[in-house]
Protein backbone atom coordinates (compact mmCIF):
# COMPACT_ATOMS: atom_id res chain seq x y z
CA UNK A 1 0.00 0.00 0.00
CA UNK A 2 2.82 2.39 0.96
CA UNK A 3 5.98 2.97 -1.10
CA UNK A 4 8.39 2.47 1.80
CA UNK A 5 11.51 3.58 -0.04
CA UNK A 6 9.99 6.94 -0.89
CA UNK A 7 8.55 7.19 2.62
CA UNK A 8 12.00 6.72 4.12
CA UNK A 9 13.35 9.56 2.00
CA UNK A 10 10.59 11.84 3.29
CA UNK A 11 11.11 10.83 6.91
CA UNK A 12 14.85 11.33 7.05
CA UNK A 13 16.01 12.75 3.68
CA UNK A 14 18.04 9.59 3.19
CA UNK A 15 17.34 5.95 2.42
CA UNK A 16 16.95 3.61 5.36
CA UNK A 17 20.16 1.83 6.38
CA UNK A 18 20.61 -1.68 4.98
CA UNK A 19 18.72 -4.25 7.00
CA UNK A 20 21.19 -6.92 8.08
CA UNK A 21 18.47 -9.54 8.44
CA UNK A 22 17.30 -8.85 4.90
CA UNK A 23 20.84 -8.82 3.57
CA UNK A 24 21.64 -12.07 5.30
CA UNK A 25 18.61 -13.81 3.87
CA UNK A 26 18.70 -12.30 0.42
CA UNK A 27 20.14 -15.44 -1.19
CA UNK A 28 17.94 -17.89 0.66
CA UNK A 29 14.50 -16.42 0.29
CA UNK A 30 12.14 -17.28 -2.53
CA UNK A 31 12.02 -15.49 -5.86
CA UNK A 32 8.88 -13.68 -4.72
CA UNK A 33 8.95 -10.14 -6.10
CA UNK A 34 9.22 -7.19 -3.77
CA UNK A 35 5.97 -5.34 -3.36
CA UNK A 36 6.11 -1.56 -3.27
CA UNK A 37 2.91 0.40 -2.85
CA UNK A 38 1.89 3.51 -4.71
CA UNK A 39 1.20 5.72 -1.66
CA UNK A 40 4.06 7.92 -0.47
CA UNK A 41 3.38 8.40 3.24
CA UNK A 42 6.11 9.10 5.80
CA UNK A 43 6.53 6.88 8.86
CA UNK A 44 4.89 9.50 11.06
CA UNK A 45 1.97 9.73 8.62
CA UNK A 46 1.61 5.95 8.63
CA UNK A 47 1.40 6.09 12.42
CA UNK A 48 -1.22 8.80 12.13
CA UNK A 49 -3.26 6.69 9.71
CA UNK A 50 -3.08 3.67 12.00
CA UNK A 51 -4.18 5.70 15.01
CA UNK A 52 -6.99 7.55 13.17
CA UNK A 53 -9.34 4.60 13.64
CA UNK A 54 -9.13 5.04 17.41
CA UNK A 55 -9.98 8.75 17.29
CA UNK A 56 -13.49 7.80 16.24
CA UNK A 57 -13.49 4.57 18.23
CA UNK A 58 -13.00 6.49 21.45
CA UNK A 59 -16.03 8.73 21.14
CA UNK A 60 -18.71 6.14 20.38
CA UNK A 61 -18.17 3.65 23.20
CA UNK A 62 -20.53 5.06 25.80
CA UNK A 63 -23.00 6.02 23.08
CA UNK A 64 -22.94 2.43 21.81
CA UNK A 65 -23.75 1.06 25.26
CA UNK A 66 -26.59 3.54 25.69
CA UNK A 67 -28.09 2.87 22.26
CA UNK A 68 -27.80 -0.90 22.69
CA UNK A 69 -29.66 -0.68 25.99
CA UNK A 70 -32.35 1.50 24.46
CA UNK A 71 -32.84 -0.04 21.01
CA UNK A 72 -31.24 -3.49 21.32
CA UNK A 73 -27.75 -4.80 20.59
CA UNK A 74 -28.80 -6.55 17.36
CA UNK A 75 -29.50 -3.34 15.48
CA UNK A 76 -26.47 -1.47 16.82
CA UNK A 77 -24.18 -4.31 15.73
CA UNK A 78 -25.86 -4.49 12.31
CA UNK A 79 -25.50 -0.74 11.80
CA UNK A 80 -21.88 -0.81 12.93
CA UNK A 81 -20.83 -3.63 10.62
CA UNK A 82 -22.93 -2.30 7.74
CA UNK A 83 -21.35 1.15 7.95
CA UNK A 84 -17.86 -0.33 8.23
CA UNK A 85 -18.52 -2.53 5.21
CA UNK A 86 -19.43 0.43 3.01
CA UNK A 87 -16.39 2.38 4.21
CA UNK A 88 -14.13 -0.60 3.59
CA UNK A 89 -15.30 -0.84 -0.01
CA UNK A 90 -14.57 2.85 -0.70
CA UNK A 91 -11.27 2.93 1.23
CA UNK A 92 -8.94 2.28 -1.77
CA UNK A 93 -10.48 5.14 -3.75
CA UNK A 94 -10.20 7.46 -0.74
CA UNK A 95 -6.60 6.48 -0.01
CA UNK A 96 -5.55 7.17 -3.59
CA UNK A 97 -7.47 10.47 -3.67
CA UNK A 98 -5.77 12.02 -0.63
CA UNK A 99 -4.44 10.90 2.73
CA UNK A 100 -6.78 13.37 4.45
CA UNK A 101 -9.82 11.70 2.90
CA UNK A 102 -8.55 8.29 3.99
CA UNK A 103 -7.97 9.61 7.52
CA UNK A 104 -11.57 10.80 7.62
CA UNK A 105 -12.79 7.38 6.49
CA UNK A 106 -10.75 5.69 9.22
CA UNK A 107 -12.13 8.04 11.88
CA UNK A 108 -15.73 7.37 10.81
CA UNK A 109 -15.07 3.64 10.66
CA UNK A 110 -13.66 3.75 14.18
CA UNK A 111 -16.71 5.66 15.39
CA UNK A 112 -18.97 3.04 13.87
CA UNK A 113 -17.10 0.02 15.21
CA UNK A 114 -16.73 1.59 18.64
CA UNK A 115 -20.36 0.70 19.33
CA UNK A 116 -19.90 -3.03 18.77
CA UNK A 117 -18.28 -4.25 21.99
CA UNK A 118 -20.69 -2.43 24.33
CA UNK A 119 -23.55 -3.82 22.22
CA UNK A 120 -22.13 -7.35 22.57
CA UNK A 121 -22.11 -6.96 26.34
CA UNK A 122 -25.66 -5.69 26.33
CA UNK A 123 -26.66 -8.78 24.34
CA UNK A 124 -24.89 -11.19 26.66
CA UNK A 125 -26.56 -9.60 29.67
CA UNK A 126 -29.80 -10.91 28.13
CA UNK A 127 -28.47 -14.26 26.93
CA UNK A 128 -25.69 -15.61 29.16
CA UNK A 129 -26.50 -17.49 32.42
CA UNK A 130 -24.32 -16.10 35.25
CA UNK A 131 -22.14 -19.22 35.62
CA UNK A 132 -21.55 -19.48 31.86
CA UNK A 133 -20.65 -15.87 31.15
CA UNK A 134 -16.89 -16.38 31.01
CA UNK A 135 -17.18 -19.15 28.43
CA UNK A 136 -19.86 -17.52 26.27
CA UNK A 137 -18.30 -14.07 26.12
CA UNK A 138 -14.93 -15.70 25.49
CA UNK A 139 -16.26 -17.67 22.53
CA UNK A 140 -17.82 -14.52 21.09
CA UNK A 141 -14.70 -12.38 21.34
CA UNK A 142 -12.46 -15.25 20.28
CA UNK A 143 -14.09 -14.89 16.89
CA UNK A 144 -12.11 -11.67 16.56
CA UNK A 145 -8.91 -13.68 16.74
CA UNK A 146 -10.16 -16.17 14.17
CA UNK A 147 -10.74 -13.16 11.96
CA UNK A 148 -7.16 -11.99 12.50
CA UNK A 149 -5.86 -15.50 11.81
CA UNK A 150 -7.73 -15.63 8.50
CA UNK A 151 -7.28 -12.02 7.40
CA UNK A 152 -3.52 -11.72 7.85
CA UNK A 153 -2.38 -14.50 5.50
CA UNK A 154 -5.12 -13.75 2.96
CA UNK A 155 -4.16 -10.07 2.99
CA UNK A 156 -0.54 -10.94 2.34
CA UNK A 157 -1.48 -13.10 -0.63
CA UNK A 158 -3.88 -10.49 -2.02
CA UNK A 159 -1.28 -7.72 -1.71
CA UNK A 160 1.12 -9.89 -3.68
CA UNK A 161 -1.17 -11.47 -6.26
CA UNK A 162 -4.60 -9.83 -5.92
CA UNK A 163 -6.60 -7.96 -8.52
CA UNK A 164 -6.87 -4.15 -8.79
CA UNK A 165 -3.07 -3.80 -8.42
CA UNK A 166 -2.83 -5.85 -5.24
CA UNK A 167 -3.57 -4.03 -1.99
CA UNK A 168 -6.99 -2.58 -3.00
CA UNK A 169 -8.26 -6.14 -3.46
CA UNK A 170 -7.90 -6.65 0.31
CA UNK A 171 -10.55 -4.00 0.94
CA UNK A 172 -12.86 -5.27 -1.81
CA UNK A 173 -12.74 -8.93 -0.73
CA UNK A 174 -13.40 -8.23 2.93
CA UNK A 175 -15.99 -5.59 2.09
CA UNK A 176 -17.98 -8.24 0.20
CA UNK A 177 -17.54 -10.59 3.17
CA UNK A 178 -19.06 -7.87 5.37
CA UNK A 179 -22.17 -7.74 3.17
CA UNK A 180 -22.63 -11.52 3.53
CA UNK A 181 -22.17 -11.27 7.31
CA UNK A 182 -24.82 -8.56 7.61
CA UNK A 183 -27.35 -10.72 5.76
CA UNK A 184 -26.69 -13.68 8.09
CA UNK A 185 -26.86 -11.49 11.21
CA UNK A 186 -30.14 -9.93 10.10
CA UNK A 187 -31.62 -13.40 9.77
CA UNK A 188 -30.30 -15.02 12.97
CA UNK A 189 -29.50 -12.17 15.37
CA UNK A 190 -31.86 -11.40 18.25
CA UNK A 191 -31.85 -9.10 21.28
CA UNK A 192 -33.42 -11.58 23.71
CA UNK A 193 -34.30 -15.30 23.79
CA UNK A 194 -38.01 -14.47 23.94
CA UNK A 195 -38.06 -12.96 20.44
CA UNK A 196 -35.60 -15.31 18.70
CA UNK A 197 -37.21 -17.02 15.73
CA UNK A 198 -35.29 -20.30 15.84
CA UNK A 199 -34.81 -21.02 19.56
CA UNK A 200 -36.47 -24.10 21.08
CA UNK A 201 -39.13 -23.63 23.74
CA UNK A 202 -37.07 -25.63 26.23
CA UNK A 203 -33.98 -23.47 25.74
CA UNK A 204 -36.01 -20.27 25.93
CA UNK A 205 -37.60 -21.29 29.23
CA UNK A 206 -34.20 -22.27 30.64
CA UNK A 207 -32.61 -18.93 29.74
CA UNK A 208 -35.55 -16.89 31.00
CA UNK A 209 -35.43 -18.76 34.31
CA UNK A 210 -31.66 -18.29 34.66
CA UNK A 211 -31.81 -14.60 33.80
CA UNK A 212 -34.99 -13.55 35.56
CA UNK A 213 -33.09 -11.18 37.86
CA UNK A 214 -31.07 -9.36 35.22
CA UNK A 215 -32.88 -9.68 31.90
CA UNK A 216 -34.40 -6.60 30.36
CA UNK A 217 -38.19 -6.70 30.14
CA UNK A 218 -39.33 -4.64 27.18
CA UNK A 219 -42.41 -3.24 28.93
CA UNK A 220 -40.50 -2.05 31.99
CA UNK A 221 -38.64 1.23 32.23
CA UNK A 222 -34.92 0.66 32.52
CA UNK A 223 -33.40 2.36 35.59
CA UNK A 224 -31.12 5.34 34.96
CA UNK A 225 -27.38 4.68 34.85
CA UNK A 226 -25.92 5.45 38.33
CA UNK A 227 -22.90 7.37 37.07
CA UNK A 228 -22.10 8.87 40.47
CA UNK A 229 -21.90 5.45 42.10
CA UNK A 230 -19.90 4.10 39.17
CA UNK A 231 -17.30 6.85 39.31
CA UNK A 232 -16.91 6.40 43.08
CA UNK A 233 -16.41 2.64 42.84
CA UNK A 234 -12.85 1.41 43.40
CA UNK A 235 -13.75 -1.88 41.71
CA UNK A 236 -14.77 -0.07 38.54
CA UNK A 237 -11.57 2.00 38.42
CA UNK A 238 -9.52 -1.15 38.96
CA UNK A 239 -11.41 -2.78 36.11
CA UNK A 240 -10.74 0.17 33.82
CA UNK A 241 -7.04 0.12 34.73
CA UNK A 242 -6.80 -3.57 33.82
CA UNK A 243 -8.67 -2.90 30.59
CA UNK A 244 -6.24 -0.13 29.62
CA UNK A 245 -3.17 -2.24 30.43
CA UNK A 246 -4.40 -5.21 28.41
CA UNK A 247 -5.31 -3.06 25.42
CA UNK A 248 -1.98 -1.22 25.45
CA UNK A 249 -0.18 -4.45 24.59
CA UNK A 250 -2.88 -5.52 22.13
CA UNK A 251 -2.80 -2.22 20.24
CA UNK A 252 0.99 -2.15 20.19
CA UNK A 253 1.11 -5.56 18.55
CA UNK A 254 -1.73 -4.85 16.13
CA UNK A 255 0.11 -1.77 14.88
CA UNK A 256 3.69 -2.99 15.21
CA UNK A 257 3.73 -6.73 14.52
CA UNK A 258 3.62 -6.57 10.68
CA UNK A 259 6.17 -3.74 10.64
CA UNK A 260 8.46 -5.65 13.01
CA UNK A 261 8.33 -8.84 10.95
CA UNK A 262 9.00 -7.00 7.69
CA UNK A 263 11.26 -4.08 8.61
CA UNK A 264 13.34 -5.74 11.35
CA UNK A 265 13.33 -9.46 10.56
CA UNK A 266 13.21 -8.95 6.79
CA UNK A 267 10.38 -11.39 6.10
CA UNK A 268 8.64 -11.39 2.74
CA UNK A 269 5.05 -10.16 2.50
CA UNK A 270 3.22 -13.47 2.07
CA UNK A 271 5.49 -15.18 4.59
CA UNK A 272 4.86 -12.33 7.02
CA UNK A 273 1.10 -12.69 6.61
CA UNK A 274 1.09 -16.36 7.56
CA UNK A 275 3.50 -15.91 10.49
CA UNK A 276 1.50 -12.96 11.82
CA UNK A 277 -1.50 -15.25 12.09
CA UNK A 278 0.18 -17.78 14.40
CA UNK A 279 0.10 -15.64 17.60
CA UNK A 280 -3.58 -14.83 17.05
CA UNK A 281 -4.42 -18.49 16.55
CA UNK A 282 -2.81 -19.13 19.95
CA UNK A 283 -4.78 -16.15 21.29
CA UNK A 284 -8.01 -17.79 20.12
CA UNK A 285 -7.12 -21.10 21.82
CA UNK A 286 -6.17 -19.42 25.11
CA UNK A 287 -9.35 -17.32 25.18
CA UNK A 288 -11.51 -20.42 24.94
CA UNK A 289 -9.43 -22.54 27.30
CA UNK A 290 -9.14 -19.82 29.95
CA UNK A 291 -12.82 -18.87 29.90
CA UNK A 292 -13.85 -22.53 30.10
CA UNK A 293 -11.41 -23.08 32.98
CA UNK A 294 -12.65 -19.94 34.76
CA UNK A 295 -16.25 -21.12 34.72
CA UNK A 296 -15.23 -24.65 35.75
CA UNK A 297 -13.27 -23.31 38.74
CA UNK A 298 -16.15 -21.06 39.79
CA UNK A 299 -18.70 -23.86 39.46
CA UNK A 300 -16.50 -26.15 41.56
CA UNK A 301 -16.10 -23.36 44.16
CA UNK A 302 -12.32 -23.76 44.15
CA UNK A 303 -11.82 -20.00 43.94
CA UNK A 304 -14.05 -16.98 44.31
CA UNK A 305 -15.09 -15.09 41.20
CA UNK A 306 -12.85 -12.18 42.24
CA UNK A 307 -9.75 -14.36 42.60
CA UNK A 308 -10.44 -16.10 39.29
CA UNK A 309 -10.53 -12.72 37.54
CA UNK A 310 -7.34 -11.59 39.31
CA UNK A 311 -5.46 -14.78 38.39
CA UNK A 312 -6.50 -14.43 34.75
CA UNK A 313 -5.18 -10.86 34.60
CA UNK A 314 -1.87 -11.80 36.23
CA UNK A 315 -1.34 -14.52 33.61
CA UNK A 316 -2.37 -12.24 30.73
CA UNK A 317 -0.42 -9.11 31.61
CA UNK A 318 2.60 -10.92 33.06
CA UNK A 319 3.16 -13.09 29.99
CA UNK A 320 2.58 -10.15 27.68
CA UNK A 321 5.25 -8.10 29.44
CA UNK A 322 7.87 -10.86 29.67
CA UNK A 323 7.65 -12.34 26.18
CA UNK A 324 7.09 -9.18 24.17
CA UNK A 325 10.03 -7.46 25.83
CA UNK A 326 12.13 -10.57 25.16
CA UNK A 327 11.48 -10.15 21.44
CA UNK A 328 13.43 -6.90 21.49
CA UNK A 329 16.59 -8.76 22.50
CA UNK A 330 16.47 -11.20 19.59
CA UNK A 331 18.69 -10.62 16.59
CA UNK A 332 19.11 -11.81 13.01
CA UNK A 333 18.87 -15.55 12.56
CA UNK A 334 16.53 -15.86 15.55
CA UNK A 335 13.29 -15.44 13.65
CA UNK A 336 11.94 -18.74 14.95
CA UNK A 337 12.59 -17.67 18.55
CA UNK A 338 10.86 -14.35 17.91
CA UNK A 339 7.76 -16.14 16.59
CA UNK A 340 7.76 -18.38 19.68
CA UNK A 341 7.98 -15.36 22.00
CA UNK A 342 5.29 -13.48 20.09
CA UNK A 343 3.04 -16.53 20.14
CA UNK A 344 3.45 -16.95 23.90
CA UNK A 345 3.13 -13.23 24.65
CA UNK A 346 0.09 -12.58 22.51
CA UNK A 347 -1.43 -16.01 23.04
CA UNK A 348 -1.35 -16.08 26.83
CA UNK A 349 -2.69 -12.52 26.98
CA UNK A 350 -5.96 -14.09 25.85
CA UNK A 351 -6.50 -15.07 29.48
CA UNK A 352 -7.65 -11.47 29.99
CA UNK A 353 -10.99 -12.51 28.49
CA UNK A 354 -11.57 -14.53 31.65
CA UNK A 355 -10.51 -11.41 33.58
CA UNK A 356 -11.53 -7.85 32.82
CA UNK A 357 -13.71 -8.61 29.76
CA UNK A 358 -16.31 -10.70 31.56
CA UNK A 359 -15.85 -8.81 34.84
CA UNK A 360 -18.10 -6.05 33.46
CA UNK A 361 -20.95 -8.55 33.58
CA UNK A 362 -20.00 -9.59 37.13
CA UNK A 363 -20.00 -6.05 38.48
CA UNK A 364 -23.08 -4.61 36.79
CA UNK A 365 -24.91 -6.86 34.30
CA UNK A 366 -27.74 -4.35 33.88
CA UNK A 367 -25.30 -1.59 32.92
CA UNK A 368 -22.63 -3.75 31.27
CA UNK A 369 -22.90 -1.89 27.95
CA UNK A 370 -22.34 1.67 29.23
CA UNK A 371 -19.73 0.48 31.72
CA UNK A 372 -17.74 -1.35 29.06
CA UNK A 373 -18.19 1.62 26.73
CA UNK A 374 -16.53 3.89 29.26
CA UNK A 375 -13.69 1.41 29.76
CA UNK A 376 -13.22 1.15 26.02
CA UNK A 377 -13.09 4.94 25.79
CA UNK A 378 -10.30 5.05 28.35
CA UNK A 379 -8.37 2.24 26.67
CA UNK A 380 -8.64 3.94 23.26
CA UNK A 381 -5.99 6.37 24.45
CA UNK A 382 -3.61 3.42 24.06
CA UNK A 383 -4.90 2.79 20.54
CA UNK A 384 -4.21 6.40 19.59
CA UNK A 385 -0.78 6.65 21.19
CA UNK A 386 0.74 3.26 20.29
CA UNK A 387 1.01 3.66 16.48
CA UNK A 388 2.21 7.26 16.82
CA UNK A 389 4.88 6.28 19.36
CA UNK A 390 6.00 3.38 17.15
CA UNK A 391 6.38 5.77 14.22
CA UNK A 392 8.35 8.27 16.30
CA UNK A 393 10.67 5.63 17.78
CA UNK A 394 11.39 3.89 14.49
CA UNK A 395 11.73 6.54 11.76
CA UNK A 396 14.33 4.52 9.82
CA UNK A 397 13.52 0.96 10.87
Amino acid sequence: MVNQTAADMISSNQPRPPNQCKSGTANTTSSEPTVSGSLVWSKSMQGLVLSAFYWGYMFSQVLGGYLAGRFGGKWIILGSVGTSTVLTLVSPICAIAHVGVFLAVRVIMGFSQGMMFPAFHSLWAQWAPPLERSLLTGITYAGNQIGMTIVMPISGVLCQYGFAHGWPSVYYVFGIAGIVWCAIWLLYGSDTPSVHRFISQEEKEFLEDELHETRHISDEKKPPIPWKAILKSKAVWGLWAGHFAADWGAYTMAAGLPLFLNDVLGLQLTEMGFLSAIPYLAYFVVINVSTFAADAIRNAAWMTTLNVRRAAMIIALGSQAVFLVACGFCGCGQQALVIVFLTLGIGLSGASYAGFVVNYLDIAPTFAGPLLGTGQTVSCIAGILCPIIIGWLTPQV
